[in-house]
């Protein structure tokens, strides 16, 4: 829950410093599309047991096979949703086929600004005693996210559908935030799957560490079901709460189809995750094997039963 609302707290930041860069109006589409695109990113990425951020920025420098498949098999299917509602169906406005300008918030202290605060709410999140840090930390650790999302433009619908065109107009900024993102992530990852490494906020606590292997079915067709909405809609799941309440602020039209679509997401989610839970509740029917076994003459029966 802290996490979640130091999420948010770094989108309204960014609201107040860095509306124009992070926030642009929402993408003028149907509801029924952002109705689809939000019912099936909530269901994907709980099947799949996670998104852009679980499996590309946590899972890849794990060296997970999980988040080896999921990633290209998202990334893979929102590029041809994003190829078919653009270029086939003609449902949106496509650019012609070159490399995007690069794009920057118009004020370059809010950057600068961003980063510096990250660095201080970092050092104070580790050096506060051990109680406070508990509480400290995930708030801290969401901050961060919600400030990293607005100042890199991951809030910006179609700066992410513009990534996923590859065949228009392709703005291949948000590779470089991966990418930035992943050499922050794996030597920490690597640090902390050391055997017996424990975490800064003391011996109560341990890091989490997922199954790198199996469930392959539900991670296969959560990743389907992500990579579908993600293309439809250019939202993913961190970026849909941090932009929750700035894009509901800009007003009646796509905002309120923006802010329906992100309760979808969370409402899928939470269901589908009853529904697994439920599913894995269930106790295996059990299997019962007769073996027959025949004696091949009498006196072999006689043995027997002596």
């Amino acid at each position: 829950a802290l996490f979640l609302f130091g999420l948010i707290l770094g989108g309204l930041v960014n609201l107040a410093f860095n509306r124009d860069f992070a926030y642009p109006p929402a993408l003028d589409i149907s509801i029924v599309r952002y109705c689809l695109g939000g019912i099936l990113v909530g269901m994907g990425t709980r099947a799949g047991r996670g998104c852009t951020s679980g499996h590309g920025i946590c899972g890849l420098p794990r060296l997970a096979p999980r988040s080896w498949i999921a990633v290209p098999t998202f990334m893979g299917i929102a590029a041809v949703t994003v190829a078919i509602t653009r270029h086939a169906a003609k449902a949106d406005a496509a650019g012609a086929w070159q490399v995007a300008e690069l794009q920057w918030p118009p004020k370059w202290e809010f950057p600068l600004a961003a980063a510096g605060s990250s660095l201080l709410l970092s050092l104070l999140a580790i050096f506060l005693p051990s109680r406070a840090r508990s509480f400290a930390s995930p708030l801290v650790c969401g901050t961060i996210f919600g400030l990293g999302l607005g100042a890199s433009g991951m809030t910006n619908q179609a700066k992410v559908l513009d990534f996923l065109d590859f065949g228009g107009t392709w703005d291949p900024s948000l590779a470089f935030v991966m990418g930035l993102g992943l050499c922050v992530s794996f030597p920490a990852f690597l640090l902390a799957e050391r055997e017996g490494k424990k975490p800064l906020c003391g011996e109560e606590c341990s890091f989490e560490k997922p199954s790198k292997t199996g469930n392959y079915g539900s991670l296969v067709l959560g990743a389907v079901f992500f990579g579908l909405g993600w293309g439809l809609v250019g939202i993913c799941p961190g970026p849909a709460l941090a932009g929750l309440i700035p894009y509901l602020a800009s007003g009646w039209g796509p905002g309120l189809s923006f802010g329906l679509c992100v309760l979808l997401i969370l409402a899928s989610w939470l269901a589908t995750d009853r529904a697994i839970t439920y599913m894995n509740s269930q106790p295996q029917s059990a299997q019962t094997v007769v073996v027959k076994v025949e004696p091949q003459d009498p006196e072999s029966q006689v043995a027997v039963t002596e």
